[in-house]
């Protein structure tokens, strides 16, 4: 039963770590920046399939974050964290298809929602890691205090 646990444990922490260091979303090298890296002219239908990309990973890495949290909380804890998905996810498609409208009128709507998405995925993803890290590691994340 332990070893079991073990495996959990250290599979949760290191997908915690990984996705709570600053470098990675600050410095985040998206696909789109990628696309243009040569500084040859990008077409929007490259920057769309890079974005189409981005969004995938930062869900990929959102629900890892969450998979990790749900091993450590309680059901109950665990059951709210369920409902508050899918609160968090029609706040986040309400905001993004904002920003599409506003760009209603030219080709960037897409490129705009996209990285709308991206933006509010990661922000939350670097949120709930730093919020429910400390449990996994024993110690609030930046040192901050928990009051």
């Amino acid at each position: 039963m332990l070893a079991r646990n073990l495996r959990k444990i250290g599979l949760a922490l290191v997908t915690v770590v990984a996705c709570s260091t600053t470098e990675h979303g600050a410095a985040k090298d998206s696909s789109a920046s990628r696309a243009g890296a040569d500084s040859s002219p990008v077409t929007t239908r490259e920057m769309i399939e890079a974005l189409t990309r981005d969004v995938s990973e930062s869900d990929r890495e959102l629900a890892a974050v969450e998979d990790s949290i749900g091993l450590f909380m309680g059901d109950t804890v665990a059951v709210l964290l369920k409902q508050r998905r899918a609160s968090w996810e029609q706040y986040r498609k309400l905001e993004c298809d904002a920003i599409r409208v506003a760009f209603a009128e030219g080709s960037m709507a897409s490129i705009a929602h996209m990285e709308c998405w991206i933006d509010l995925t990661d922000d939350h993803r670097r949120f709930l890691a730093e919020h429910y890290g400390y449990m996994l590691i024993g110690r609030p994340a930046s040192g901050k205090q928990i009051r």
